[in-house]
């Protein structure tokens, strides 16, 4: 990031628009140093202008804006990538569910660069995946639990610390899963159970990139997996939250 007197020169995407007055927009943008920003978008809808094809969603752009006491203004923009261009229906909807993570969590400026790099990696690795990229999106995830300091350990059970592929179910109470070994009748009420096929996801989750084309994964597993993050989140942070774009997934 660049700044002189008032202008700073930022790369950032945007993750949401919003109609402002008659011809103007606001834009959500997700920058490398400043994190998550409003702008304006002053006179970007009307006819003449020739940069409104450059506010649409996840568009990567080099940025010039204006601070104010409480905008930043928008001066100028250039394309660095429209990363939704000629992506496929179900990418679309993987990409839009790390962008809707990312607008539920406050993040603290010092780890916006490595989100913003993260997130770029995890487009980009997504583009290349022809099937069940939604493990992809789940080890994107566990590496963005590790950057805000609430990693998921998936190898370790949290109760005897051991290596273990043989989890029972996810304990939120001591954020992680429980080996069948630990397992109590008295804990069930305590934990969320998981099935065998969870568990192996889990198991090879960080090398899951290596055997897409091997394992299939069924919808109640998809609805599992994605209940633990969800729930892993909202207790680390205290509030609910969701998501609602892979309701289409």
């Amino acid at each position: 990031m660049r700044q002189k007197d008032r202008n700073v020169h930022t790369i950032g995407i945007i993750f949401r628009k919003t109609p402002f007055k008659e011809t103007s927009l606001i834009l959500e943008v997700f920058t490398q140093e400043l994190g998550k920003i409003s702008v304006i978008a002053k006179g970007i809808k009307r006819e003449k202008s020739k940069d409104l094809g450059l506010t649409e969603i996840l568009n990567e752009l080099e940025l010039v804006l204006h601070k104010t006491n409480e905008w930043y203004i928008l001066k100028s923009a250039t394309l660095i990538k429209s990363h939704l261009f000629e992506v496929d229906f179900k990418k679309n909807i993987l990409m839009q569910a790390a962008v809707e993570i990312y607008r539920q969590l406050i993040i603290p400026e010092e780890d916006s660069k490595k989100l913003y790099d993260l997130l770029i990696k995890y487009f980009n690795y997504l583009k290349q995946v022809n099937i069940n990229g939604i493990a992809i999106f789940w080890r994107f995830l566990l590496r963005v639990f590790v950057i805000l300091g609430i990693e998921l350990n998936v190898t370790k059970c949290v109760n005897c610390k051991k290596q273990k592929t043989d989890f029972m179910g996810y304990y939120p109470q001591k954020n992680g899963f429980i080996c069948k070994n630990c397992y109590r009748p008295v804990l069930k009420n305590s934990i969320i159970k998981i099935s065998d096929e969870v568990t192996s996801i889990f198991s090879n989750i960080y090398q899951i990139g290596n055997i897409l084309n091997k394992i299939e994964i069924s919808k109640s597993t998809i609805n599992q997996i994605n209940r633990i993050f969800l729930i892993h989140l909202s207790e680390h942070f205290h509030k609910r939250f969701h998501l609602r774009s892979l309701e289409m997934y």
